[in-house]
């Protein structure tokens, strides 16, 4: 092999709302969601698509997601879901339900851990005022400054979702990740929601690079940082994994975008970077690695921590003195 090759490799992310007396529903990502996700990584604030469909600020530079687009806004909970009438096919470019009804307030945050995957749920008890006959559902996130909502994921119902009036219902939303997503990365998007911006707060624990137990700081959680790494283990990937199981290097010259593919439906965050190797080396792993906020000990201190570990099923050899691009996709279906 000689000359440059790009090897990219895919983590998939998928979302369902979970209905009070109904299966699971998947959802279909909203351009939004990459959007956030990029800027949390990155440390960077987000340009969404309000309602209305004109993009606006919103401070993920932060680490989290409570505080508002001015400072002088500090949020709660910004998550809400929301019920309309529409039946139109959900597209990635949506900005809105194609016929909204009732807002309801997200109040129950948790993650879901399990052997090989991790869910991030959210839900809420609620009841409408009058019966309902609702045909979609969308999650968004909420910003006081001007009551602006940016739409994260949507739904059409097969057939009609009733909710009768004065009748309390538990619905909620879940994010799921498959194993290669930690349980580290699951846990800091459930803290990004949590608390208020004013004060910050301890979450639940993490276990960064260097092996220790910190505690996550609430709701900016995130400290930037984003790193991809390689490495020659190819053993499968757990949400309980800390680093790669066989280290190489860093990748040079990284790089960070969104894609929003209208032809898949598909939403892709994507950080990629190159690689020379000086003698023959197998690749067998990839992994993206950002900072988190974490108490330890009293002192709050950013810490690097592995959020994706992809292993390849089969190992590739990666051949001295070529230049090779090498990036990890996080794929929002």
């Amino acid at each position: 092999m000689s000359g440059r090759r790009t090897l990219l490799f895919e983590a998939p992310v998928r979302g369902f709302f979970l209905l009070d007396g109904r299966r699971p529903v998947g959802n279909r990502f909203n351009r939004n969601m990459g959007y956030v996700i990029d800027g949390l990584l990155r440390l960077a604030d987000a340009s969404l698509y309000d309602t209305g469909g004109t993009a606006r600020s919103v401070r993920t530079s932060v680490g989290g997601l409570c505080l508002d687009t001015s400072y002088d806004y500090y949020l709660g909970v910004p998550a809400f879901m929301r019920y309309g009438f529409g039946t139109a096919a959900p597209s990635v470019t949506d900005v809105n339900l194609a016929s909204p009804d009732l807002l309801q307030a997200v109040h129950y945050i948790d993650t879901v851990e399990a052997a090989t995957s991790t869910q991030l749920v959210l839900a809420n008890r609620w009841a409408p005022d009058g019966d309902k006959s609702y045909m979609e559902a969308g999650l968004f996130l909420h910003r006081l400054n001007a009551g602006f909502m940016f739409l994260l994921a949507r739904t059409v119902f097969a057939a009609a979702l009733a909710r009768s009036g004065y009748t309390e219902y538990f619905d909620g939303y879940a994010l799921s990740l498959s194993a290669s997503y930690t349980r580290w990365f699951a846990r800091a998007l459930a803290a990004t929601l949590s608390g208020q911006d004013r004060t910050q707060a301890r979450f639940r624990p993490f276990t960064a690079t260097d092996g220790l137990a910190y505690v996550l700081q609430a709701p900016r959680s995130f400290a930037g940082s984003p790193d991809v790494m390689i490495g020659s283990d190819n053993t499968p990937p757990s949400p309980t994994d800390t680093n790669l199981k066989a280290p190489i290097a860093s990748l040079a010259s990284q790089a960070q975008s969104v894609e929003v593919d209208t032809t898949l439906q598909q939403v892709r965050v994507v950080r990629t970077g190159t690689y020379t190797p000086t003698a023959n080396v197998t690749l067998g792993e990839i992994g993206l690695f950002a900072n988190l906020n974490g108490y330890r000990a009293g002192a709050l201190a950013g810490r690097k921590t592995l959020l994706v570990r992809v292993a390849l099923e089969t190992p590739v050899t990666l051949y001295a003195n070529t230049t090779y691009t090498l990036g990890i996709v996080l794929v929002l279906t």
